[in-house]
């Protein structure tokens, strides 16, 4: 296979709830669990689900190396660097700095970032289980960009892609989670349908406004600093109602931000300052 066929590399562009985020440590509130194990960043799965289902429509499988080829935390990151790399020179040539120190790389041994510095960290990443197969490489060439992903490393890790559309999800991811496609065997999507629709995510521009009540925090868009509109000024009210005052204004400015990080942070969620579903869900409780 010419490596000119699948030469496709895309910058990665971060979603906004990973901005900040100590990649390896990512709370438990952005990740969703994969079919089969392990877990993604909830872009990422709603993306890597989405293409699942179609490869299998198309007679091809895809799925990870292992459940450990997803999301990995920075000790599990670590633990498989240090199998791999040694202190002392091997003579490979390959080395990475880590710690102020310089690494060899193992004979025999493929490579690994570095802890911190892998998409794998960030659970954007995936590795593909046999991906240099020619059918299923074919399928990948042909459809990777169409839900969000780009290799890194080309030719030699054909298996390694990684989310490179930040929080716009392609045209197929969004039909994907909007249930028209989805398989039963793939709920994570399902929960995230809403923020899998562009639109959603940016309702200043777009008019989206958040809807009252428990049962819609999944389908309320996601609120930032220097957001403005209705969904701010709701936010904002059931902010002062759970005692983080702030102005009602409905302009989302650093003492709207620093509201919610104060309540973010009395009801045990993860200080971001970004209005998910799972803070929407924590608010209307």
């Amino acid at each position: 296979m010419s490596s000119v066929a699948w030469d496709y590399i895309v910058p990665v562009s971060l979603p906004d709830d990973l901005k900040g985020v100590t990649p390896g440590k990512l709370d438990d509130d952005l990740l969703r669990a994969v079919p089969g194990g392990g877990k993604l960043h909830w872009r990422a799965c709603d993306a890597w689900c989405a293409m699942v289902a179609k490869a299998k429509e198309d007679g091809v499988e895809l799925k990870p190396t292992s459940s450990g080829d997803l999301y990995r935390s920075y000790e599990s990151q670590k633990s498989g660097f240090l199998s791999r790399y040694s202190l002392e020179d091997t003579g490979t040539g390959s080395t990475k700095t880590f710690e102020g120190k310089t690494w060899y790389l193992k004979k025999g041994m493929a490579m690994l970032a570095t802890p911190g510095k892998s998409q794998h960290n960030l659970g954007l990443a995936i590795d593909i289980a046999s991906a240099s197969e020619p059918k299923r490489l074919n399928w990948l060439i042909a459809n990777v960009k169409d839900f969000g992903f780009s290799w890194e490393v080309v030719p030699s890790e054909p298996w390694h892609i990684r989310l490179v559309t930040g929080d716009s999800p392609t045209a197929a991811v969004i039909a994907h989670v909007s249930g028209s496609e989805a398989p039963s065997s793939a709920p994570a999507p399902k929960v995230e349908e809403p923020k899998a629709e562009a639109p959603k995510q940016a309702p200043a521009a777009s008019g989206a406004v958040a809807k009252r009540g428990k049962e819609n925090s999944s389908t309320n868009p996601v609120l930032k600093l220097g957001d403005k509109g209705e969904s701010v000024k709701i936010l904002q009210n059931l902010l002062v109602k759970w005692g983080c005052p702030t102005s009602t204004d409905g302009d989302f400015g650093q003492k709207t931000e620093d509201a919610l990080k104060a309540y973010q942070k009395k009801v045990g969620l993860q200080e971001t300052g970004i209005v998910n579903a799972k803070t929407w869900l924590k608010i209307y409780a």
